[in-house]
């Protein structure tokens, strides 16, 4: 292995961030499959061939899947620009236990998020300050690695 890349490999902060980024990726994975289940549910699907087969009726405006899309949509929002963030993040050589803490919040943020949205509806704030937390942690690692490289 090169020998930058095994001191990649080695550095506490990368291995970090590709876990957290492992588990964000299965959860988006998980909200393809919840938009799967809830159009089936609800015999909502979006295309003909799709309701022939499986015994349902067109349908763009089904509310639940619609807020199961919703919940995805905004996670590409978030979780993309933490994806690109975050690997900056990393070359600013940060507190390992600062950074772990940083990927850790936001991805049970989102998770919560997730949770409060799509899965077991609850009133606000919860998802809000979710979200909130996603949107601190993105933006502080901007600034630092802004403030780093500038």
């Amino acid at each position: 292995m090169d020998v930058q890349l095994k001191l990649l490999y080695e550095n506490p902060v990368f291995r970090s961030y590709l876990f957290y980024t492992a588990i964000l990726t299965i959860k988006m994975m998980f909200m393809s499959l919840l938009t799967i289940r809830q159009r089936v549910m609800n015999n909502s699907f979006v295309s003909e061939e799709d309701a022939m087969y499986l015994k349902g009726m067109v349908s763009r405006t089904n509310e639940h899947v619609e807020r199961v899309r919703r919940g995805h949509r905004n996670d590409m929002e978030n979780i993309y620009l933490f994806f690109v963030i975050a690997f900056a993040y990393i070359w600013t050589d940060p507190n390992p236990f600062l950074a772990n803490f940083l990927f850790f919040a936001f991805t049970v943020a989102r998770i919560v998020h997730t949770c409060v949205y799509t899965v077991v509806i609850m009133p606000q704030p919860i998802r809000g300050r979710a979200w909130l937390v996603g949107f601190f942690v993105t933006g502080y690692m901007a600034v630092r690695t802004l403030l780093h490289f500038c």
